[in-house]
């Protein structure tokens, strides 16, 4: 009786066992299909995201690129190193954003917001660039800085007040030296920034007027 029993119970065990293999392999299976698709969604996100962020990055640099031209100082540089071109011109160094600066200790008196003999010479030479083919079509900025020293004597004190006084007239001295030196006075814009934009520790390169050229 119990060996029948016995031969009775192996064959049934092992169709339980041979079930539940089965089921556990059919378990296995739906979780790698799960996760097989859930490594495709995945990797289908990672890249929407990379391409998203590559537009993105574009737009950035983009945006960075526009503000900064949108922020640069009105120059030209390309187009004043045309101007630089040739015979030095006396009295005048190349700014670092591509102007050029005439020195006022060279072209003007002390305390005074008359053009001497020299300066007058070197904005002539100036303007002859200025309105060569190259340069002919380009607005002109010309700007006056001062040093921060205050404007102390008297006489310069009651004329102008204070730098900006100073730097304001020097400017407009340049611009109509151009004007007279054939520059028309439709493509000049004259402005003054006083002690407020230093070049340096150096005083004496404060003390400049700077020219630029813009479109």
């Amino acid at each position: 009786m119990n060996v029948a029993r016995t031969a009775l119970l192996v064959p049934l065990l092992a169709l339980v066992a041979m079930s539940g293999c089965r089921t556990r392999l059919g378990v296995n299976q739906l979780e790698n299909d799960e996760l097989r698709s859930e490594n495709q969604r995945l990797t289908g996100e990672v890249d929407r995201l990379t391409t998203k962020n590559s537009s993105l990055s574009a737009q950035l640099q983009s945006a960075r690129d526009e503000l900064s031209k949108k922020g640069q100082s009105p120059t030209v540089g390309k187009q004043f190193q045309k101007i630089l071109d040739g015979e030095e011109i006396p009295g005048t160094t190349k700014t670092e954003s591509g102007g050029l600066a005439l020195a006022e200790d060279f072209a003007f008196a002390k305390g005074s917001d008359q053009l001497n003999d020299e300066g007058k010479s070197a904005v002539a030479k100036i303007a002859a660039r200025l309105n060569s083919s190259d340069n002919a079509s380009s607005r002109v900025v010309v700007e006056g800085h001062t040093d921060d020293t205050p404007v102390a004597r008297a006489s310069t004190k009651e004329k102008f007040t204070d730098n900006w006084g100073l730097s304001g007239a020097r400017a407009a001295s340049v611009v109509r030296a151009l004007q007279a030196a054939g520059v028309n006075s439709t493509r000049i814009q004259g402005q003054f920034r006083g002690e407020h934009a230093p070049r340096g520790a150096d005083k004496a390169a404060n003390r400049r007027v700077e020219i630029y050229l813009t479109e």
